[in-house]
């Protein structure tokens, strides 16, 4: 009868050493998964930094005054004004 209880306490431990193993290696690979999910998003990140200063160049160039006066005229044929004209209307 002893040896049988002592078997059974040996097989109930290597069936929770096992258990615990396979826990061990679930959580080992969660934290693989993890690390190149946060590689990868450290890659999507930069990628999205630099566009996004690109955009914001882009946004400065294109409203700068320089370039809105050149663009009034040479596309709108503006003309800058020289001289004040006053006109009245009469009734």
């Amino acid at each position: 009868m002893k040896t049988n209880t002592y078997l059974y306490f040996i097989s109930i431990n290597i069936f929770f050493l096992f258990c615990i193993c396979l826990e061990i290696i679930k959580i080992r690979w969660q934290f693989s998964q993890e690390y190149e999910n946060n590689a990868y998003l450290q890659v999507a990140n930069n990628k999205l930094t630099e566009i996004n200063f690109n955009l914001k160049t882009e946004s400065y160039h294109l409203s700068s005054p320089a370039k809105v006066e050149r663009h009034a005229k040479e596309s709108l044929k503006m003309v800058e004004i020289t001289k004040v004209i006053n006109i009245n209307y009469e009734k």
